[in-house]
């Protein structure tokens, strides 16, 4: 057997070991996708060190194919053991199910649920167009990495996928290339039981380049495809390989062998179509061939070291530019807005002039938004925008793809680490929830921009009034919700996400909201009292807008001698952080009488500071926004009437 092939049998046998071991997972994609990534790995990937900027990004969209992924890390030099791979789908292992960033050597996101990943990628190809637009110079690419997306069938039919491929096509991204591993079946059956498109006509359709190898089980064919793909100078490129899943097992061309183990006779029987003996093992001549790429990526790897020393010496400030970008400067946000919140704007407005003192303030900050940046503000004036024809661009015209716009922004952030953010209506976080629990499961900075956040929208109606989802957003571990009620609060938790470097969303009414007597202070420490009352029997939270409805309601129950404590809780997540010294002292568990206010159903609020919520539990309807919070009984003197009717 040639060494190409013995490398590739490795590999598929390997897989399907861990599986087998496992009692679950993918044997069918591990088997017959086995020599496209044998190919990418030994041939083009130049993955040394992830701390290496300019590095290759590999993207496994479909996540199930993690069997041999782990695979080729393991025989390609990665950090990844025999024992890793015996541990294949185990707890706390190296080798989960699906590949999880910052668990696995060499993983660049977590991917799993399909498409996702595919939207990565292309959020990691415009990260590359934009650093290489800003600092390659004349016979200097700095940056000049490719972007390679491993995906399946069940990944191109994802409507998230979709709308990253156009918006791709769109932008001209030629560095990146997407590698469809197509086998024509999927968990039900034959691929045609759901989907008959021509995928070639389709990419070309939306601006790609199409290569088609029709023996996706040939090595050189497969390499050979990806040196062309390599050399578009205007469009990114689709390989489409002709694959037969579960290539050598009994099961060959099933859809039986998508999620299946083999049994421990059928694996044998795999061995011996694949001429491999042993288990859980690497001959020497394989592991000595595969390390050969580990060399030529090391090779790459000094060489371009070198460069950047003499790029540093003939362009000294370009390149400390470059050095900076990375960096991360102390931000004082009041010092940076002052004299420029003005009395009359909205929150929205005045989220544009924070949002725009955070981009001078650090370089590498850019984002975009879903067609709506006259209306969320979200947008870098001075920035210009990402495009074709300018790369150098920091605001990115997402288009009508809400849920394309997160997942690409996750792959922007993870190509450098870097803080990104995208924006959208409130009411339409729903379209962006899949991409969003990927953030908050990585950890990564994205920032989530929400406007137009309750019933005072107004004339657009219920579809465009948030009710339920400050409750989905909350509920997503690892996950921070800020909700600011007024200029103060705004720049406080903007500092917050700023220092904290976590996923988050900012919730930003629409409508111009009254000026507090708010402390920055007490703002970031999510909750703080805003109105104190030494002879309080009711203490009210609220977030956003809702305080300064509890503030009026306040008033009202002061004429009846009902005195209340005012709590602004611009963040439930931040202030769950503090000490418990501070939170008894925020909580005054002493006052009995204890409502939550907030327009929405989020019963998180009654977890964390008990009592009642005076909140929504129904749709909206349309008409002025003071209309619609009269027609749903959600005044000041609505909710003076609630606390009243439910004291103790």
């Amino acid at each position: 057997m040639k060494i190409n092939q013995k490398c590739i049998n490795t590999a598929r046998v390997l897989s399907a070991e861990m599986i087998n071991r496992a009692g679950s997972g993918h044997t069918g994609v591990a088997l017959g996708a086995a020599p496209i990534l044998y190919a990418l790995f030994k041939d083009h990937y130049n993955f040394y060190s992830n701390k290496y900027i300019n590095r290759d990004r590999f993207v496994l969209s479909a996540g199930h194919a993690s069997a041999l992924y782990y695979a080729y890390l393991h025989m390609f030099g990665f950090e990844v053991s025999i024992d890793d791979l015996k541990n294949f789908r185990q707890i706390n292992s190296k080798t989960p199910g699906h590949p999880e960033y910052n668990v696995t050597d060499g993983v660049e996101t977590s991917t799993g649920p399909l498409g996702q990943g595919v939207a990565n990628a292309v959020g990691l190809a415009i990260a590359q167009k934009s650093l290489a637009e800003r600092f390659n110079a004349q016979k200097f690419n700095i940056i000049d990495n490719y972007t390679y997306c491993f995906a399946g069938d069940g990944c191109l039919m994802e409507g998230v996928a979709q709308e990253a491929i156009s918006l791709a096509g769109n932008l001209k991204l030629n560095k990146l290339i997407i590698l469809y591993d197509c086998n024509q079946i999927t968990i039900d059956g034959k691929l045609d039981i759901a989907n008959t498109e021509n995928t070639k006509k389709k990419f070309k359709a939306m601006g790609w380049n199409v290569i088609t190898v029709k023996n996706g089980n040939n090595y050189f064919c497969i390499t050979k495809a990806i040196a062309k793909a390599k050399k578009s100078k205007t469009k990114p490129t689709i390989i489409i390989f002709k694959t037969q899943i579960g290539y050598g097992s009994v099961y060959a061309g099933s859809n039986l062998i998508h999620g299946r183990p083999l049994t421990t006779d059928e694996l044998e029987k795999l061995k011996q179509n694949l001429g491999i003996e042993g288990n859980f093992t690497v001959d020497e001549d394989v592991k000595d061939y595969c390390f050969r790429a580990h060399r030529r990526a090391k090779v790459e790897y000094f060489k371009w070291e070198k460069q950047v020393v003499l790029y540093k010496n003939t362009h000294p400030d370009l390149c400390q530019q470059f050095f900076d970008y990375f960096n991360r400067p102390k931000l004082n946000l009041p010092k940076l807005c002052k004299g420029k919140l003005l009395e009359n704007m909205s929150m929205r407005e005045a989220n544009h002039v924070v949002l725009n003192q955070v981009s001078k303030n650090l370089a590498s900050f850019m984002g975009g938004t879903a067609d709506v940046a006259p209306s969320t503000l979200a947008y870098i004036i001075e920035g210009g925008d990402f495009s074709s024809k300018n790369y150098r661009g920091k605001n990115i015209h997402y288009g009508v793809r809400e849920h394309a716009m997160a997942a690409i922004s996750n792959g922007i952030s993870l190509y450098a680490n870097s803080t990104t953010f995208c924006s959208t209506f409130l009411a339409f976080s729903n379209y962006a929830l899949p991409a969003i629990r990927m953030s908050a499961l990585m950890n990564i900075p994205v920032e989530y921009i929400f406007t137009h956040d309750t019933i005072s929208v107004g004339e657009d109606g219920p579809t465009h009034q948030p009710i339920e989802q400050l409750t989905q957003l909350r509920s997503i571990p690892n996950f921070i919700v800020y909700r600011p009620a007024d200029f103060n609060e705004l720049m406080a938790v903007h500092s917050l996400a700023y220092e904290n470097k976590k996923p988050c969303a900012f919730i930003i009414t629409k409508q111009v909201l009254p000026t507090l007597n708010s402390s920055f202070e007490g703002a970031t420490c999510g909750a703080y009292v805003i109105s104190e009352d030494e002879n309080a029997s009711v203490i009210l939270f609220a977030s956003g807008s809702e305080v300064s409805l509890a503030l009026k309601a306040k008033e009202i129950l002061n004429k009846e001698n009902i005195y209340c404590v005012i709590v602004s809780v611009p963040s439930i997540e931040i202030f769950e952080k503090q000490p418990e010294k501070y939170k008894k002292s925020i909580l005054k568990q002493e006052i009995k009488n204890r409502f939550c206010v907030e327009a929405s159903n989020d019963y998180k609020w009654l977890q964390v500071f008990n009592g009642k919520l005076f909140g929504l539990n129904r749709f909206g309807a349309s008409g002025k926004g003071k209309d619609v919070a009269k027609y749903l009984n959600y005044e000041a003197k609505d909710l003076a009437k609630f606390v009243k009717t439910n004291l103790i």
